[in-house]
């Protein structure tokens, strides 16, 4: 019996190629598509893959055996038989083996069938095919064989994973002797002077800190009245910086507080003249911490460009929107690129309700979309 795999771009092609080159004969043993190449699990090239095998005696050459006369010194009768009967066994076997991969479906990756649905089910939820891979074959390494149909136990086993995936976190503490300064960066539409409005109102209101909040973001006049605004509602100072140098001369001013907040403007990662700007202000403050805030609603390609254009000055990261999205778990596509901690992730416009401290447990819960009040 002969056995050859086939690699080819897709179904058809590769299966004439079977029947060319091993005949009609030949015995499917397994069929699986994959992707190769790519970058971060995008723009990978499909790829069919077909191992079949075939009998290494032809039919018209065993025909012709049967055909020989006992007295012929070439085969003895006895040998004959045995070598129809281990072409029999061997075609049962191959059929067998046949049927049991049919049986295996019509699954697109190599994914094992009892753990497919969770990898579809990962997918679903934003996660890219080459991170749902790694996923599911720690489950396979966890996990015995048995264990595989059991609902509750994958479940476990993969929050689990996530939770490893998620572990690094860090919220944000009030400084000791000199306020502590925070600046939150990203681009536009996602959320910042919300979310920072509301650690402000979280920290004043309910733990009672001394908070003061500074806007560079001159570009928007009417964004910043409701932050003046809304300081004097929650009893916090408000003031707007133009230069780096004002603004310098503004955390000066508020050396008696535990957390000072800046809110900066939107800026588009590919924008050189912003993103210079917002550096000028970045190296003038010198914060304890800038924190990049970005939209779980966002594409990942996209958030993949924006962390990159703001990791070399960002310390912490924000997830918005939480509530907007059914595909939270491309935040975990995010994650895996970088050593970033995640601070705080929101949930709503409600302020101060509507923004969590980060935590693996949490993390899972939205990329899971469970236990959700939302969902």
């Amino acid at each position: 019996m002969r056995v050859k795999r086939y690699v080819g771009e897709n179904v058809a092609d590769t299966m004439s190629r079977v029947k060319r080159e091993l005949g009609s004969e030949a015995v499917i043993l397994q069929t699986r598509q994959y992707k190769v190449g790519g970058f971060l699990g995008f723009f990978a090239k499909h790829k069919v893959e077909i191992t079949a095998a075939v009998d290494d005696v032809p039919v018209h050459k065993r025909k012709a055996v049967e055909k020989v006369p006992v007295a012929a010194e070439v085969v003895s009768e006895q040998d004959t038989v045995l070598l129809r009967q281990e072409i029999g066994d061997m075609k049962k076997i191959l059929k067998t083996i046949n049927k049991q991969m049919e049986d295996l479906g019509e699954e697109k990756t190599a994914w094992p069938v009892p753990l497919q649905p969770w990898a579809e089910m990962l997918l679903e939820r934003g996660m890219n095919e080459s991170l749902v891979s790694r996923i599911v074959r720690q489950i396979q390494q966890n996990l015995n064989l048995s264990e595989w149909h059991d609902e509750a136990k994958v479940r476990t086993e993969l929050e689990e994973i996530i939770g490893r995936m998620c572990s690094n976190t860090a919220a944000i503490e009030p400084g000791s002797g000199k306020p502590r300064v925070i600046a939150l960066v990203g681009p536009t539409g996602v959320g910042k002077t919300t979310t920072i409005g509301k650690l402000a109102a979280g920290f004043k209101i309910i733990d009672n800190r001394r908070v003061a909040l500074i806007t560079v973001d001159t570009y928007r006049v009417a964004a910043v009245e409701q932050l003046k605004t809304f300081g004097e509602l929650i009893g916090v100072s408000v003031e707007v910086a133009t230069t780096p140098t004002s603004l310098r001369e503004a955390l000066n001013r508020h050396d008696d507080k535990e957390l000072i907040f800046i809110d900066t403007s939107g800026r588009s990662p590919q924008h050189y003249l912003h993103m210079s700007e917002l550096r000028a202000f970045m190296d003038k403050a010198s914060p304890d911490q800038t924190i990049l805030v970005m939209s779980a609603t966002t594409q990942t390609m996209d958030q993949l460009r924006v962390l990159k254009s703001f990791e070399s000055f960002t310390t912490h990261l924000i997830f918005t929107k939480l509530d907007e999205t059914v595909s939270a778990g491309s935040i975990l596509n995010l994650l895996e690129q970088t050593n970033l901690p995640t601070a705080y992730i929101t949930n709503g416009q409600n302020v101060p309700e509507d923004i969590e401290v980060a935590t693996p447990q949490r993390l899972v819960s939205y990329i899971m979309e469970k236990g959700n009040s939302y969902v």
